[in-house]
Parts: structure tokens; sequence; C-alpha cells
């Protein structure tokens, strides 16, 4: 017994040398001041020259759009510099929320040191569980270093939205009893005992939220109905998707006639909210099943009007970026160059009689550069703001003495137009201007530039080639920001507008709308540009390359500026539409 006690003794004596004095210590000033770091040293920290420490802040979510959705993942990056002569100890990385949600998970980091001139990188995972409520979160970001050389806090605004589950619908069914796989008696798209036919079934996805890892399967009550190719996956289910899948049914001779046959349809999605479960299928012996429905799903509009996660802080050492904002300021030079082309550019922010078009000038000069850089037109020629006053619209495009004829060699030359500003409808809707900065809005049908004969006086032009882009909408409402609210135009939003679209005429003619007549078209604060520039200068920087040869189709840049500019629009203000009308194979860039 004596043995044993003195054996415990040294072992706790050991124990105790092994285990640092200096921790000790440093969890006793824990324990005695509530101010100081929590933090467990894993090495001596000396006093010596302070550190300076700045950062660099950046958000970025799982789906890109600065909003954090329930079941999403998210991660605040955070670069961590020394510009001081000593170096910074015993860092600690946290963040604070100032509202409680259990849903709404993060962590904190802890760093040892960072020698002066150095830097570090610290990445807090975020994380929505499915239980998250829709609120803004504001961020407390805390920066802590041992001797007390802690730095400001700066704040990440964070919207947060609930879960909105996704809904499967069972869309129709129909009947193949002819073709390859077939066994009919009489081939007339109805099912007879004794049979083997082909049948497809239609879902749909009628929720908010995307249905994953979706899965189906069709059974029999009867053992006289036999069935094959009757369970199977169809992925990702979009909100508003529709899909559908094949099977075969053959009904021997002992079925009852009588009624619908005991078929039974359950389709599942990966949350396991929007299933459907064993849904009797409307299919008859003789009878035709009824016409396949399909739903239009409209996003929950006023759920999905949040703010984008954007950073706040008053001291000067912090920077910040949110998302994948990619920059579009600078581009490289593309290998494209058309050598017998002329563009003219239009922005027009600021007017004299109307609210300004947020941004518009700087779109301007954005698709210079993009025409000059990229697209490899050999003339461009800018106008903005007051520039683009008068009768300036008939100045450059009139076919018999305007400016831009006297660059023209007809059936040779490549024109570019591109506008950014306001488009104004009339008070009857039936024609839409282009408006100068200083027109008076009483004058609208002398001094506004009528969307018709502008396309018949371009087509005058002679062109080998026109290529139309633009940034306006016709609706009767100024350009939207998440900062900047709309604005109705001389009391016209609202104007049903009797759109002809006069392009479709000329066969050489390429036409690209940011959005459709009846839509807004925004502005997009996070760069300073129109929303729809700004994905179409990404696409043009290579963005829209889907199949990675180093060329950019027409059907390419639709495809991308189509799906983001739809998909970033609904989180800022409902929905923008972008339109293009040319043929789709049409190379634009190669580099």
């Amino acid at each position: 017994m004596q043995k044993l006690n003195i054996s415990l003794l040294v072992f706790f004596v050991q124990v105790l040398l092994q285990f640092p004095l200096e921790a000790n210590a440093q969890i006793e000033e824990a324990r005695s001041s509530p101010q100081s770091i929590k933090l467990i040293k894993t090495r001596a920290y000396e006093r010596g020259l302070p550190p300076n420490l700045f950062a660099e802040l950046s958000f970025k979510d799982d789906n890109g759009n600065g909003i954090l959705e329930a079941l999403e993942s998210a991660s605040l990056n955070i670069k961590l510099i020394n510009r001081g002569k000593g170096k910074a100890q015993g860092l600690t990385i946290s963040v604070e929320d100032n509202l409680f949600d259990s849903a709404l998970l993060f962590e904190s980091k802890s760093l040892d040191v960072i020698e002066a001139e150095h830097s570090a990188d610290i990445f807090l995972p975020i994380k929505a569980r499915i239980g998250i409520k829709t609120a803004e979160h504001k961020l407390k970001i805390m920066v802590m270093e041992y001797f007390g050389y802690d730095m400001d806090p700066a704040y990440l605004v964070l919207n947060t939205e609930e879960y909105h589950p996704p809904q499967l619908s069972f869309s129709g069914i129909e009947i193949i009893d002819a073709g390859e796989g077939t066994g009919a008696i009489v081939e007339d798209g109805l099912l007879q005992a004794g049979e083997l036919v082909k049948a497809k079934i239609v879902v749909q996805n009628i929720g908010q939220s995307p249905a994953t890892n979706t899965t189906y399967s069709v059974v029999s009550a009867d053992n006289n109905i036999y069935l094959e190719k009757n369970t199977g996956n169809l992925g990702t289910i979009s909100s508003g998707e529709v899909k559908e899948f094949w099977f075969t049914i053959s009904p021997n001779k002992r079925v009852s006639t009588e009624g619908n046959l005991p078929l039974y349809l359950t389709v599942k999605e990966n949350a396991g909210f929007g299933n459907l479960e064993n849904i009797p299928l409307p299919v008859s012996l003789n009878q035709k099943p009824p016409n396949t429905e399909i739903v239009t799903v409209k996003p929950n509009v006023e759920t999905l009007k949040k703010q984008i996660a954007r950073f706040e802080f008053t001291s000067k050492k912090f920077t910040a970026n949110v998302g994948n904002i990619i920059n579009v300021k600078t581009v490289d030079e593309s290998k494209t160059k058309r050598k017998n082309s002329v563009a003219v550019v239009f922005g027009i922010e600021n007017y004299k009689e109307l609210p300004p078009a947020p941004y518009a000038a700087n779109d301007a000069d954005l698709m210079k550069l993009y025409f000059e850089k990229r697209l490899g037109v050999e003339k461009v020629v800018l106008y903005k703001n007051e520039e683009v006053s008068g009768f300036v619209f008939d100045d450059v495009f009139n076919p018999d003495n305007g400016e831009l004829q006297k660059a023209m060699v007809k059936g040779e030359t490549e024109l570019f137009i591109y506008y950014s500003g306001h488009g104004v409808p009339n008070k009857t809707g039936d024609e839409t201007y282009l408006f100068p900065s200083d027109g008076k809005v009483s004058r609208l049908e002398t001094q506004g530039y009528p969307l018709t004969k502008f396309y018949h006086n371009i087509n005058k032009l002679g062109a080998k080639s026109v290529t139309m882009i633009l940034d306006a909408c016709f609706s009767g409402a100024t350009r939207t920001t998440e900062k900047i609210k709309t604005e109705n135009l001389v009391a016209m939003k609202g104007v049903h507008l009797k759109i002809t679209k006069p392009w479709l005429l000329y066969n050489n003619f390429t036409v690209i709308n940011s959005s459709t007549e009846d839509e807004t078209s925004l502005g997009y604060d996070a760069t300073e540009t129109g929303l729809f520039t700004y994905y179409f200068a990404a696409a043009l920087q290579g963005k829209a390359d889907e199949n990675n040869d180093n060329k950019i189709t027409l059907g390419e840049l639709k495809k991308y500026v189509t799906d983001n500019v739809m998909e970033t629009s609904r989180k800022i203000s409902g929905l923008q539409t972008p339109e293009f009308y040319g043929d789709e194979n049409t190379v634009l860039v190669e580099w």
C-alpha cells in the first residue's frame, strides 16, 4: 500500500514538471482579468517593438450571391499584415453576432505570431443550418493581440435567409405505344391489357429551393402489372424546373379494367421536405391520361430583396471585398482585330430634367475599353453626360449627313453601338426614345430619338454587320441599385409598351438588350457599373468560355450574361432578364 502511494506521488510530480509554469501563469491571468485573451500559449511571448496590424477582408458564400441561405456555407477571409517593426504575438481572431441564432455557426482562430513585414491568411468558416431565420446580422470582427496591440473592430453585415423548401409536383403522364421497345395490340396512344408500352412521367419543382439528389420510383399494387426501369435518379431539380423519366408498363389479361390502375409514384429529394409519397397515377385501360400541366414558378421577390453582404469599418487599416466580384476594369488585349470597324459609345448618367442613371458614365468608359482591347474595334468614339445634348443622336446617326456615315464603307464596315442611360416611353406606350442629357420632358417627341427611327437609320448606313448593345430600360422607371431606389420617369411607369422590335427585319443585326421592355435595368453598387454591363464585360474577359476553346460565341455570351444577371437581380430588386437576338454561332472574341 505504501509503495503504491509513493508511485502515485512520483507520477504526479513528473506531470507537474512537464506542464509549463508559463502556461499556468497565462491561465491564472485569464481567470483574473476578463479583458485578457483567453489563450494558452504554445510559445513564450516577449515584449518588444510594437506591431502595426492591417487587414484585408473578404467574404464568399457558396453560390456567390452575398446572402447566406439555409444549408449554405461561407467563409470570412482575413489577411492580416504586420507593417510594424515588432512582431504581433498571441493573436485571436473572433466573431461576435449582434443577434442570437443557434443555426448560424462560425468559428474563431488563434495564431502565435506574425513577424514584422509578414502576413497570415485566416479563414473563418460560417455555416447556416436549416433552421436559420431571415435576419440581418452584424458580425463584429475582432483581432486581439497578447500585449494589447489590438485592431479596431470591423463588421460584416450579413443577411441570412430562412429555408424555403422545394416542392415536387406530379405534372402528367403520357402513354407511348408505338416505336422501339413497345408491343402494342392497337397503336392508338392508349393502354390495353396485354400490351407493353412506354410511359413518360413529368415532374416539376414548384418550390423556391432546388431539390437535390432527387430519386423516383413507380410501384404497382397488382402483381398482374409488370414494370421495368421504374426507379432512378433525376439529380438536382431547380426551382420551376421540369424533368421527365420513362419506364415501361405491361398489364396482363387478368388486370381489372375498372378505374385507375393501382400504380403509385414516389419522388424524394435530399432534404425530405418536398417529397411526393405514393401518389396514385391517372392511368386507366383504354383511356387517355389527362394533359400535362406545367406551373409558372415565380421567385418570392419580397424575401429575395436583400442587400448582399458588406463590410463596415472606420479604421483606415481595413480594406474589403465581398463575394466573387471580378475586376473588370482591367482586361488583356485579345488577338481579335476588326480592321474596318467603328464603335459609338454613349453613357448618360446626369440629366437636367430626369433623375440620374447611376454609373452610366462608368459603363461607357468600361465599354470603350472592351471595344478597343477585347473586341478589336479599330475606331471608338465616346460621348458622356453633357456631350450627349441637343440633337446629338441625329447628328451622329443621320444616314445622309451624320458623322457616322462619313466613317462607313457600305457593305464592309462592322458597326458597334453601345448606350447606357435612360430609355423613355411616351404616354401611350407606342414609342420609346433615347433621351439627351439636356432634354426637356415636355418635348420628349421632338428632343428624344425614337427607337424605330434609330434602327431604321442605322440600317440605311449599310454596314456589313451591326451589333447593338443597350443597357437601358424602357419601362418608365429609373435604374435601381441596392443603395438607390427606383423613381418614375415623367409619371409613366406602368405604361403598357407596344414594342415592335424592328431589328428583326434586318439579317445583319445583333441586338442585345439589358432587360425586357417591362423590367428595370439595375445598377450594381459593388462595381459601380450597370449590372448587365458588369457581367457583359466579365463574359468578354473569358468567363463565358464554356468549352475552354479561347473563343466566345454569342451563344456563350448569352448564357453567361443571362444566367448571372437573372440570379443577381433577384437579390437586388426583382428580376432582370437580358435579351439576345442574332446568330449564336458568331464568334465575338478570340485570345
